[in-house]
């Protein structure tokens, strides 16, 4: 489906003001975890954290599609400075996502599927690691290696097809650039621990919990989808107050059809071809872990 309506514009305002309230609410969160006197408060204050966190990605997700704000350098401020709440730099969270774009459910990107002639358990373990979490925790350790060894980045450490497909679709000119960024984002926590006292341990805590919380959803809007670029996600059902803490972020298949509308509007751009599975449904039919296919790969022009 191309792209022939008119796209409205990014809702700049709102965004800055829920990027800001979402920041100081972090913080207050983690400043609240270092001096929580019971292990309930502390898990707590973990729980809320995690969910708090999920808007923050949608709103970075719109600031790598440049919708986030109608200006420039607005959007690339508030770009950085959620992704660093995100933990990654932000030119490299770009370019990973803007390449799945382009990878959508190819055999790089069937996180939900195998073919018979690939090894089940090899896949089964892979599918669990990343959606427990270690799916978020990729993007850390990818900033590590690249602050302190570039070359393993492109290889020398990176087996895995979708990881290799994915690090390979950054342009080696970003890279400067990201290693600037990675820096900022250690110097930004480091400041923030020491600065406010806050405890190393319960701040990885926090953050522990969130990844947790973020990796078991990110491929729900994809998995049993049709294999196609293009057309391959759902728009799930969720439950309003839901949706709206997502900022719309279950509308995934309206973002992959119309990825330069902002998150505010995407519930206006239904594929009405399609049916909208249930959210909780698809998230608990996801954890059934890979399904056999036999069918191709989608070519790149779809």
């Amino acid at each position: 489906m191309k792209e022939t309506v008119e796209v409205p514009l990014a809702p700049g305002a709102l965004n800055v003001a829920l990027a800001l309230g979402i920041m100081s609410g972090g913080v207050a969160l983690q400043w609240a975890a270092s001096h929580a006197q019971s292990w309930w408060a502390l898990l707590a204050y973990g729980v809320a954290f995690s969910f708090l966190y999920l808007p923050l990605y949608s709103l970075l997700h719109d600031a790598e599609h440049r919708v986030f704000h109608t200006t420039l350098w607005v959007n690339e401020l508030f770009g950085t400075l959620l992704a660093a709440g995100f933990l990654g730099p932000f030119s490299f969270l770009r370019a990973c996502h803007l390449g799945h774009h382009r990878r959508n459910r190819s055999d790089a990107e069937m996180f939900d599927l195998y073919y018979p002639s690939q090894n089940l358990q090899r896949q089964r373990v892979i599918f669990y690691l990343l959606y427990l979490g270690g799916f978020w925790l990729l993007v850390p350790v990818a900033m590590v290696l690249i602050l302190v060894w570039p070359r393993a980045i492109r290889g020398q450490l990176v087996r895995d097809p979708s990881a290799v497909a994915m690090v390979n679709g950054i342009p080696e000119s970003f890279m400067r650039r990201i290693r600037w960024e990675g820096l900022g984002v250690v110097l930004l926590h480091v400041a923030l621990i020491y600065g406010l006292e806050l405890s190393p341990a319960r701040y990885l805590l926090l953050y522990a919990l969130y990844g947790l919380n973020w990796s078991s959803q990110q491929y729900v809007t994809h998995a049993a989808s049709p294999r196609h670029v293009l057309n391959g996600a759902h728009n799930l059902k969720a439950w309003r107050l839901y949706e709206l803490l997502l900022l719309h972020f279950n509308w995934h298949l309206a973002h992959h059809q119309h990825p330069r509308v902002p998150w505010l509007y995407l519930p206006r751009y239904d594929d009405t071809t399609r049916v909208r599975p249930g959210y909780l449904m698809a998230f608990l039919r996801f954890w059934r872990g890979p399904q056999p296919t036999q069918e191709p790969a989608p070519s790149p022009e779809h």
